[in-house]
C-alpha cells in the first residue's frame, strides 16, 4: 500500500506582490476621492460660516442701525447665536476670515482660500455662478 503524500500548497512571492500591487490600487483611488472630499467639505463649512456671519450682523445692524461695522469681530464674539466665536471667525481652512463694505454699506466676507477653490473649478456643489 502506498501512502499518498499531501502535496503543500504554499503561496508564491508573485501572487504575494500582485495582491498587494491590488491593495495599493484600491488604497491610491480611495485616498485620491478622500482628498476632494476634503476640500469640498472646507469649501462647504466656509459658506456656511459667511452666511452665519452675514446673519449675525444683519441682525445686530437691525437692532443698532446706529452702530458702524468697524468692531465686525466684537459683535460676533458677543452674540448668543454663536457658541465658538474662534472657531466661526475661521474658514475651513483655518484662515481668519476679511472683512470689507460695498458701496451700499454691505458686509464683503472675504475667504482667500475658498475663492481660490472657486477659482480652481473643483467641487460640485460650488460653482462661480453659485456665489
Amino acid at each position: 500500500m502506498k501512502l499518498k503524500r499531501l502535496k503543500k500548497r504554499c503561496i508564491t512571492l508573485i501572487e504575494m506582490m500582485i495582491v498587494m500591487f491590488l491593495i495599493a490600487m484600491i488604497t491610491g483611488v480611495i485616498a485620491y476621492n478622500y482628498t476632494g472630499s476634503l476640500e469640498e467639505g472646507k469649501a462647504f463649512k466656509t459658506k456656511n460660516g459667511i452666511e452665519k456671519i452675514k446673519t449675525i450682523v444683519d441682525l445686530h445692524m437691525a437692532t443698532n442701525a446706529s452702530e458702524d461695522l468697524s468692531n465686525i469681530k466684537t459683535v460676533i464674539q458677543n452674540s448668543p447665536l454663536v457658541k465658538n466665536s474662534d472657531e466661526l471667525l475661521k474658514d475651513g481652512w483655518g484662515q481668519p476670515y476679511r472683512f470689507d463694505t460695498d458701496e451700499k454699506g454691505d458686509l464683503i466676507v472675504i475667504s482667500d482660500k475658498y475663492n481660490e477653490y472657486l477659482n480652481k473649478g473643483k467641487g460640485s456643489l460650488f460653482k462661480k455662478d453659485n456665489q
